[in-house]
């Protein structure tokens, strides 16, 4: 077997090709850990070339070389050699190094401080460099997490931009000019918000994020690993439902300067985006939602006209990613997003936040509780609201089931290789966030491949009865 390639051709993710050295029998590569899949170019005089028993074709047929990689060439005369490889892994992820201007420290959540930001995309993603020239700001974000010693950010750039582009296909961050930070120092795995994203855009939900994990060094010193996504708001690459469309959050926080309470649930309803202009505007949308809530309460619901004010569709997904993920935000009400086009009907997301989910609400501990009831007792305003509007409508309960059946049969296997896949990339930065941060978590992924499978089992039983 004459040398090992990965070529740039034929692995455009790569920024040059990549040799392997082949001596005594054993092939030696370096290569990143973003790369773990990838087409091998080879040339040999055996008649066949296998991988556990599966044929290899050059530049033909991709490898996982996470996995023991041994060749077996198989000649014309039926003798056979083999090659095992060996790869050194570079565990490097892309790198966001700040640095504000003379050094100021982020203490606030309000105050944006001015910034240099360089983005080193470790070949993946393109390397960027933002002058202090241009204005990118800095400052601190979020509700309890910003009391964290671990700080989550947000980024506010002068033009629209994606800080992460990948080199050779378009980046599903596309540009905008705000960005979030996540710390997740609540998170051992660093995964609860990346896999309930990725389960809503299994289901296809409208406008949910992607996260991209990096690291961060802020004025020199390092913070560990963290989760860069969208800014959850109105514009076209964003939540893009039009200048006249309203974002709002039902939050118990409620501290955003356009508010409301819901006069038959008590909701805290926030008009996250746009700005408002007058209390006139306010009052049309707390009319309306009433006007919706009044029919939720009514004695004839489901039987009346609710349905042209709510898309019960994304009623039935957000419910299945809140019962996969035990995410029991709604209860409070916390974090639940609901946008609208001027004129349409609500459509419940975004989703967001997922710290407390996977079993850690009331227990403290993800990955616990298993079969824990999404819905509390006794109520809170989000119980009462969101379990007459789910479990009282037989159409809601239809499509719940129909979407459940549908993802359990096309989406569950790959998620549970893409947590797997998601935890090998970030393998290295997690050990380095852990040495900062050690805050006795729990950080393995198949702790959560595990309860996930669990949680599938109750939820059939629970589904099933609908």
């Amino acid at each position: 077997m004459r040398p090992l390639f990965l070529k740039k051709k034929n692995n455009p993710h790569l920024s040059e090709d990549i040799v392997f050295e082949i001596k005594n029998k054993n092939i030696k590569g370096e290569l990143k850990t973003y790369f773990f899949n990838s087409i091998p170019t080879f040339s040999t005089n055996a008649k066949t070339v296998e991988i556990e028993n599966l044929k290899q074709v050059s530049s033909s047929s991709p490898v996982d070389f996470r996995k023991p990689t041994t060749y077996k060439l198989i000649s014309e005369s039926g003798s056979i050699k083999t090659y095992t490889v060996n790869i050194t892994w570079d565990d490097k992820l892309a790198h966001l190094y700040i640095h504000t201007e003379q050094g100021l420290p982020i203490v606030s959540k309000d105050e944006y401080v001015y910034a240099k930001l360089i983005v080193d995309g470790q070949t993946k993603y393109d390397d960027r460099t933002f002058e202090l020239s241009q204005k990118a700001r800095i400052k601190g974000r979020g509700n309890s997490s910003w009391n964290w010693p671990k700080k989550p950010y947000k980024i506010k750039l002068n033009t629209k931009e994606t800080l992460l582009s990948d080199k050779d296909s378009i980046s599903r961050l596309l540009p905008e000019k705000d960005w979030v930070l996540l710390s997740d120092y609540q998170d051992g795995v660093h995964l609860l918000n990346n896999i309930a994203f990725l389960i809503g855009r299994m289901l296809e939900m409208s406008f949910t994020n992607t996260v991209i994990p990096v690291e961060l060094t802020l004025n020199g010193e390092y913070l560990g690993l963290y989760g860069l996504t969208e800014q959850v708001e109105i514009k076209n690459n964003r939540v893009n439902i039009g200048d006249s469309g309203i974002l709002l959050e039902l939050d118990q926080y409620f501290d955003e300067d356009w508010q409301f309470r819901s006069a038959i649930y008590n909701l805290p309803v926030m008009i996250k985006d746009p700005e408002l202009e007058s209390n006139v505007t306010l009052e049309l949308i707390e009319s309306e939602w009433n006007t919706f809530e009044s029919l939720i309460a009514s004695q004839d619901f489901p039987n009346n006209n609710y349905l042209d004010y709510i898309d019960i569709e994304s009623v039935a997904k957000y419910f299945i990613v809140c019962m996969l993920t035990s995410n029991e935000e709604i209860n409070h009400p916390k974090s639940t997003y609901i946008h609208k086009e001027n004129g349409g009907k609500y459509v419940m997301g975004p989703i967001w936040d997922f710290d407390w989910a996977y079993g850690f609400e009331g227990s403290y501990k993800h990955f616990s509780t298993p079969n824990n009831d999404l819905f509390w007792t006794p109520s809170k305003s989000g119980t009462a609201f969101f379990k007459r509007l789910i479990l009282t409508d037989p159409k809601i309960k239809l499509l719940i089931k129909e979407y459940w059946t549908s993802f359990q049969t096309k989406h569950l296997d790959n998620l549970m290789t893409k947590i797997e896949d998601y935890s090998f990339i970030i393998n290295g930065a997690k050990a380095r966030n852990l040495e900062l941060w050690n805050r006795d978590l729990v950080i393995d992924e198949q702790v959560m491949k595990q309860w996930i499978e669990n949680r599938v089992s109750y939820l059939n039983s629970v589904i099933n009865s609908f």
